[in-house]
């Protein structure tokens, strides 16, 4: 299997979530695309977000050297909008990335777009797909369970990460977990 597969399938893993995020809730996406004067922003973050899904599954799916490259084009869109946000921190305060308002534009977040795109681009080259990977039941579900992880860990660190940083420097409310526990 090519080295690129696992850093390939996690940024794609995360590029998929973002997509289902910004379909369910478009609305911090949308205030974010209505600064770039892009018409009918909800509407266009629903069809960025499925447009995301579905060329993440296809990448994944088919190993289709267009499909990394819409990938990478989307992971450089990403790129170039993130720089803009931290240049214009009075207009942007959050990229929408994960349907969620507090998901600021970071550093970070510009360097995880750059290296997915530069990751992306290289699949158009040396394509990976999911029928590559041949393992054994117990490879497969490890390699599940890995990419499982990097997903997650990626997607804290463009969430998570810069709020807990925030809030250690005193710039930010306090961090709030997203769900309650009703007791009954």
């Amino acid at each position: 299997m090519n080295v690129l597969a696992a850093p390939l399938y996690i940024a794609t893993g995360v590029l998929i979530l973002a997509g289902v995020a910004k379909s369910v809730r478009p609305s911090a996406t949308a205030a974010s695309l209505r600064e770039l004067s892009i018409p009918s922003p909800l509407n266009s973050a629903r069809i960025l977000g499925v447009l995301e899904v579905l060329l993440g599954i296809g990448a994944i799916a088919t190993g289709r050297p267009i499909l990394w490259a819409g990938v990478g084009v989307s992971y450089t869109a990403f790129s170039l909008f993130v720089l803009w946000a931290l240049g214009d921190k009075s207009r942007i305060g959050s990229c929408g990335c994960f349907g969620r308002e507090d998901t600021p534009a970071t550093i970070g977040h510009f360097v995880f777009n750059a290296v997915a795109a530069a990751i992306a681009f290289l699949a158009v080259v040396d394509p990976v797909a999911l029928s590559d990977f041949d393992g054994s039941a117990l490879e497969t579900i490890v390699a599940i369970a890995l990419l499982v992880t990097g997903i997650a860990l990626s997607i804290a660190s463009l969430t998570l990460l810069p709020r807990t940083l925030s809030l250690a420097e005193g710039t930010a409310g306090p961090v709030v977990p997203e769900f309650t526990i009703n007791p009954r």
